[in-house]
């Protein structure tokens, strides 16, 4: 709960600030490079509470804007989940498209233009992590959450999202440190936690992000003088 009035309190300063300096940027970029970092946990059979053994989470990003409205984001993160019994260590791959509900861009005058806005993304994630010193790679999930964007002047964006992975197949539960004969009760009875589609276990960031626009669009510009 210490995170999420933290998250609505930086929104709201950044949204103030913001909201006091807007006026017209003339040039469009169709990109943006970034860094993000916050944390991440895991809920499942080893860990059933929200926000709990929160870990640190970091990594970069790039996005492509098709339009105020719509954008495409690759991002690649390190993080760590914990529970009971279990540490371990992801390397996860996210490509996600992305939704705002306002035009994000820099112009006074348009009617649905907003320096900052709530948006909804979702997409395909490919991840691994290492149990028992052997490594997963390239197992599926599917990424999907909630976030703002503020846009900022000279080139410059913030991001805070909250990203929830289904993980459609991983070996979580079994993970050294309990005892072999303790690890059924971190299944449930239709052993269908470990590895395959029916797994219900989710692996989730909440993440700052910073990026700078990048991939400048040429004015379309045609000069009708004879």
């Amino acid at each position: 709960m210490r995170l999420i009035r933290l998250f609505f309190l930086c929104v709201f300063v950044f949204s103030s600030v913001l909201a006091s300096s807007q006026d017209i940027e003339t040039d469009v970029y169709r990109a943006e490079i970034g860094l993000s970092g916050g944390g991440s946990y895991y809920l499942g059979e080893a860990n059933n509470v929200l926000f709990s053994n929160m870990q640190p989470a970091f990594g970069g990003f790039v996005r492509y804007k098709f339009n105020p409205r719509i954008a495409v984001r690759v991002e690649l993160l390190d993080a760590t989940v914990a529970g009971i019994g279990i540490k371990n260590t992801f390397g996860v791959g996210d490509l996600c498209g992305e939704f705002n509900f306002f035009d994000l861009e820099r112009n006074k005058y348009k009617r649905y233009s907003k320096l900052f806005t709530p948006y909804i993304f979702t997409g395909i994630s490919l991840f691994t992590y290492v149990y028992n010193k052997q490594v997963f790679p390239f197992e599926v999930g599917i990424p999907f959450g909630i976030g703002i964007k503020l846009k900022l002047k000279n080139r410059w964006n913030l991001d805070l999202k909250w990203t929830n992975r289904l993980l459609l197949a991983d070996n979580l539960e079994g993970t050294s440190g309990l005892k072999d004969t303790d690890s059924d009760k971190y299944n449930n009875p239709n052993k269908l936690n470990g590895s395959n589609i029916f797994n219900n276990d989710l692996m989730s960031t909440i993440t700052f992000g910073i990026s700078y626009d990048s991939w400048k669009q040429e004015c379309d510009c045609r000069n009708t003088k004879h």
